[in-house]
Formats: C-alpha cells, structure tokens, sequence
C-alpha cells in the first residue's frame, strides 16, 4: 500500500459546498459509510505517505466498531482544522477514502477529531466525531499499553491548555492539580478561574478566561492521575513538566520598550535561534545579527530598525557542515565599510570572505577545531577567530588572529572561557574594541565576583587587561529584591547600565527563567521589559527585549 500522492483533500470542495448549509449533525443518526467485509484500513500523512495499515485482527475490529458508533457531527463556517490525515479502508470490493483530522492538540471545545466523507450524487460532504482514544488506536495502538502519559499543549491565541492521555483522565486530579499549583503573576489579578471541557475521556482543554493583559501563569501537573490511580508522566510542548500560559495572542520576536515599560516598536522574529550582537565602530551602533531555524539570518540596525536578508545560499551539502546546540551552521561577521565583502564561519569550521558585488565566496581559513566564534576587525584587516581549545567541545577556547588572505598572525592559547560541560557546542561573543583591540568572554569564572567579565587582547601583543561585567550597585540591588525576593540577586544572568546616563540611575536585568525588568533608581520602581534577554540601549533611551508570549527562548550572544 505504498501509495503516494492521495490529496487528502479530495473533499473539500464537497465540504465547502456544505459549510453554507451547516453540515451534518441534524439529531438523526447518519452511519460512517464502510465497505463490506473490510479487511484492511491506511492511515497517510498529508503528502498521501501511509503511516501504518491495520490488517484483519482485533485492532481494525476496535477501529471499524469505533467509526460505526461515531455520532454525526457538523461542518462549521469556516470549519475548524488540525493535523490531517487520509484514510483508506478496503473492503472485499470496495475501496472507500476519508478525510480526517486530528484537533487533539488545538483549542477546539466540543470536538477531538473528525472524519469527513463525500459520497457520489451528494452535494455536500458529511461528517462524525471520533475520541482521541480511537485516532491513538489509529495511529499507534502500543500507545495504549506504555506507561501512562499525559502531554499539555500549550495554546497561547486562547489562554489555553489542552490535555490528552493515552489513558482515561481522571477529571477530579486535573482541578486539584491546578488549584494546588496555580501561580499568577500580574499587576491587574490576584486570581484566575480556569473552566474545563472534557471532549472525551482522554481530552480535556482547561481555559483562563478574561485574563488581564500581561498576565502569566504557571502550573504543574504531576499530581494528575487517570481514573485507575495512575499517575501521569507529563510532557509538554514547552519542554518541562512546568507549563505556562501567558495571556494574548502567540508571538515572538524584539521588542523596542522606553523606561516607562511602554512598548515603542516591536518586530516578530518567530524562527529566531540566536542573536548575536557586534559593533559597527564606524556608525557607533551594534548591528544585530538573527540566526534563524530555518538557516535564514537578518542584519539588524536597532537605531534605525533597518533590517537586510544577508542569508548566503549555495554551501553544497548541508549534512555536511557542523552545528552548534543551537541550530547555527554559519557566523557572519561584517567590517565598517559598506561596500566592502564580509566573513562567514562556514560549518563552524572554514571562514570565508563572501563578495556580495559579483556572488564570490573565497576559502581564507580553516580551524583545526570547532569554531565557538567568529569577528571581523573594523577596518577588514584582521579577523578573530574563537576556536575549541582541547577539540572535546569544552568551556576554553582559542583566540587566532589572521588577516585578510587568511595569514595567521598571533595565537593566543586558553584565551576565551563560558562554564559549560564538555559536548556543548555554544556561541561565544567575540568582538573589537577597535581596530587593534579584541574582546572576548571570561563567563562563569572564579575571577570576578559576578562570575561575569572579558579579557581584551591587542592582535599582535596579546592580552591586556581582564574587567569585570557591569554589576547592580547595592541601592538598585535593593530595590530589585524588595519587588522580586531575595532571591533575585542569585538569579541575575546580567546587567546592561543605560550608557547614555552619566548619573547611572537606570539599569537593565536579565534575571534567569524570568524576564528582563528595568530597575529604576530616580523613580524607585522595577518595570517588567519582557520574557527574555535584554539585546541592548539605544540612543534614545529605548531598551531592545526578546519577548515571547509562547514561550519561546533565543540565545543572546553578547559582551556587556
């Protein structure tokens, strides 16, 4: 049954036609049209690939029983979808294909899954409900006998969090759960009153109505059992057992906020894996570089919001080149002039001059080590090159200066370190000070209080001097705590100073799993920036902020 190419949408014009007259679903009892003696049942993704195919046996008789007992059942305007499939059953005669989807993991209230079907001379398409028990059975019937498993998705546009299980829900356990873990954290509410729907005994969808702007929750479900008194090891789309909701529409990207934590100008970047901050010199700004999932990667100028595609395409085979943990294949690096090529850590191993004018890559450099980073000097002439010290992906790292033609001019041993285990290839922030003068991180270092400094290098005469990142003055550190708790000061990452404030009044945090806030001395207040790392200050005192309302995190390679 290799077969390839079945559109699973074969219907739809049927079940467009059907959308202006309601659908099925009138009260009166319409059956799943089967074939006779059917002897086997396909499920096919959405490319018409079969997935698995159920022979004679117990399973296709649960699977057949289940779809003669399916109730009849609505097509909305515009009708709701989920994850489609295709199904085929085949009886001794007879072949008949249905469509299917799946909404077990979407916000749908009354509906776990649907089954669509055309039948010939009919105008409009019919359609039934099917429990999330029958689509598990359907899709991998060894679901049902592992362990028992619960799985939240999160579901930001509704303030939504649907549960499924591959064992029936004990619906009590979910509400005592929540109740017992509910954690809320608003300026405008002190409590949130979640409505559960139970679309069938392995779904419910628990939903936090009317939540004020801004609001985020956070629960747990560990507690949650099924109706046997299993307890449920629970996954989530967030990746841990902690699930949160925050309130208002799913996004993701920068967000440009002033000291009054007002929203300014945002940009959505919703496949952003890394940002990696560098100084232009020559404009006195800090272009900003956005390493895509997708492979894709923006320049952006934050004091003008410009922003340019300067994605390179044509490496040859992707399998090919080497990763970091974060999904970046390639570091690019641009000098000051404009009109001047620029520089890409191809694989995280070669570095190449890339001329944009006629489309050129040329071969300059290749590491005998994984590269961790990679910056051009302002002027074009040298570049630094942050390289695997002992090749077993570890904390210290490298630093080799060549030049333009890939001459190596200085290398400079255990230069560079960020705490990490052996195995992790990071980013680490790499970047010149001037035209002779390269910074790189010393993170997680007994040698500063924070733990949080770098090490300045002239490209011929080595090292010159090590300071220590901006730190919290004791009164801002106060004032943090008093907002937060005491724990604040342990969970700070770092600290961005106003560089435009000769009085040092305000102060920028990024404290870890929480947020970024603005600490302000003259007013006395903490101001809440966003859900992720603070990028940077800009000239008119606007702070740059990765945000998110799904959860989703970046990397931020930077030095402060």
């Amino acid at each position: 049954m290799a077969r390839k190419g079945i559109l699973l949408l074969a219907m739809a014009a049927a079940i467009l036609s059907a959308c202006s007259l309601g659908g099925a679903g009138d009260g009166k009892r319409d059956r799943v049209p089967l074939p006779e003696n059917v002897v086997s049942m396909a499920v096919l993704d959405r490319e018409g690939v079969v997935l698995r195919e159920h022979l004679e046996g117990d399973i296709l008789r649960r699977l057949l029983q289940g779809m003669k007992s399916a109730p009849s059942s609505y097509i909305g305007d515009p009708e709701q979808s989920g994850e489609p499939y295709g199904l085929v059953v085949r009886g001794a005669k007879q072949t008949r294909t249905f469509d299917i989807q799946d909404m077990g993991r979407t916000n749908s209230l009354d509906v776990s899954a649907k089954l669509y079907a055309a039948l010939p001379g009919e105008e409009r398409g019919r359609a039934w409900e099917l429990s999330t028990e029958w689509m598990q059975l359907l899709l991998d019937p060894a679901a049902e006998k592992a362990e028992a498993e619960l799985f939240a998705t999160v579901e930001e546009d509704s303030d939504s969090v649907i549960l499924t299980a591959n064992r029936d829900i004990d619906a009590e356990s979910v509400r005592e759960a929540i109740q017992g873990s509910l954690l809320i954290r608003s300026d405008a509410a002190s409590s949130a009153k979640p409505e559960y729907k139970l679309t069938d005994s392995r779904r419910i969808v628990v939903r936090f109505p009317d939540l004020p702007k801004g609001t985020q929750i956070q629960l747990r479900l560990d507690e949650v059992k099924s109706k046997e008194g299993e307890r449920f090891s629970v996954r989530s789309s967030q990746g841990d057992g902690k699930v949160t909701v925050r309130q208002g529409r799913a996004w993701s990207g920068l967000r440009w906020v002033d000291t009054d934590g007002q929203t300014v100008y945002e940009h959505g970047f919703d496949a952003a894996a890394l940002i990696q901050i560098a100084r232009d010199s020559a404009v006195e700004d800090r272009a900003v570089l956005i390493y895509n999932r997708d492979g894709t990667v923006y320049r952006l100028f934050p004091e003008s919001r410009d922003i340019h595609d300067v994605t390179v395409q044509g490496w040859g085979d992707p399998e090919a080149k080497g990763y970091s943990d974060d999904g970046v294949g390639s570091l690019y690096s641009f000098p000051d002039a404009t009109e001047a090529g620029f520089y890409v850590a191809q694989g995280l191993k070669t570095v190449y001059y890339v001329n944009p004018s006629n489309d050129t890559k040329r071969s300059i450099y290749d590491s005998e080590s994984s590269i961790y980073g990679m910056a051009v000097s302002p002027d074009g002439r040298h570049i630094a090159v942050l390289a695997d010290s002992e090749s077993n992906l570890g904390p210290i790292a490298d630093l080799t200066i060549v030049d333009a033609q890939g001459e190596t001019g200085s290398t400079f041993p255990q230069a560079a370190y960020v705490g990490h285990s052996e195995g992790w290839h990071l980013i680490y922030p790499v970047e010149w000070i001037d035209a002779d003068t390269v910074a790189v991180p010393l993170f997680g270092t007994p040698e500063f209080p924070s733990s949080r400094g770098k090490a300045l290098f002239h490209y011929r005469q080595g090292l010159l001097s090590k300071e220590e990142a901006p730190v919290l003055p004791e009164a801002a550190l106060a004032l943090l705590q008093s907002e937060l708790g005491e724990a604040a000061a342990a969970q700070i990452v770092c600290t961005l100073p106003d560089p435009n404030d000769e009085q040092a009044r305000d102060y920028v945090v990024s404290l870890s799993g929480i947020g970024s806030y603005l600490v302000g001395l003259d007013d006395g207040k903490v101001t809440r920036l966003g859900a992720g790392e603070p990028i940077m200050w800009t000239s008119d005192r606007q702070i740059v902020v990765w945000d998110s309302t799904e959860g989703k995190s970046v990397s931020v390679v930077g030095l402060e």
